[in-house]
């Protein structure tokens, strides 16, 4: 079965945080990627457009994504019960997918994601983190519930901030190398050279 990005996104996520995540949370999770993407990149991620609807932003093709993934076996959802309602759970597969559809930035942004928000309760990461996104802010102060989220208001807000010329691309392939042990850290190379 060929898998579209969006899905690759979700089994990605879903892999490192199997057990702990419903449907609300998975598609926060992806909207914050995508987010921060904008802010580093000014494009997205995923292919989703989002909306204001129920719980912030959502995309409906989501549910296709999801039937596809759980038709391929990749990922299973099983259905939990509160006392006053019902939800669901992902749980990961031994069914494994190539990730040809993510580049090494893509990779990194989600890895990012997953460390800083995977483990938040979901009303604290919904409440103190995606309704305070400029996006998510427009459309509460302008009572627009149901349109489409700006995200283009963010376009490349970090890449000036944090990278000061430099290409995001280029220092997140530089950290890949020396992880891989491809290339020495500048400050083995500075203490190298006072030797």
């Amino acid at each position: 079965m060929t898998s579209t990005k969006n899905q690759q996104i979700f089994k990605f996520i879903i892999e490192r945080l199997s057990g702990r995540l419903g449907r609300t949370h998975l598609l926060k999770l992806v909207y914050l990627a995508d987010y921060h993407f904008h802010k580093l990149t000014g494009k997205s991620i995923s292919t989703f457009n989002y909306t204001w609807y129920q719980h912030g932003p959502f995309d409906s093709s989501f549910y296709d994504d999801i039937k596809n993934l759980k038709k391929g076996t990749y990922i299973e959802e099983k259905e939990v019960y509160f006392p006053s309602c019902s939800g669901y759970v992902f749980h990961d597969t031994p069914h494994h997918m190539a990730y040809d559809e993510l580049s090494t930035q893509d990779l990194y942004i989600l890895e990012y994601i997953i460390k800083t928000y995977g483990k938040a309760d979901l009303q604290a990461l919904l409440d103190e983190v995606v309704y305070k996104t400029e996006p998510m802010e427009e459309l509460t102060k302008r009572n627009a519930f149901g349109e489409r989220l700006p995200m283009e208001i963010v376009d490349n807000k970090d890449k000036a901030e944090l990278y000061e010329g430099l290409a995001p691309e280029d220092i997140i392939e530089g950290e890949q190398a020396i992880k891989e042990g491809k290339a020495r850290p500048l400050e083995e190379v500075f203490s190298a050279l006072q030797s």
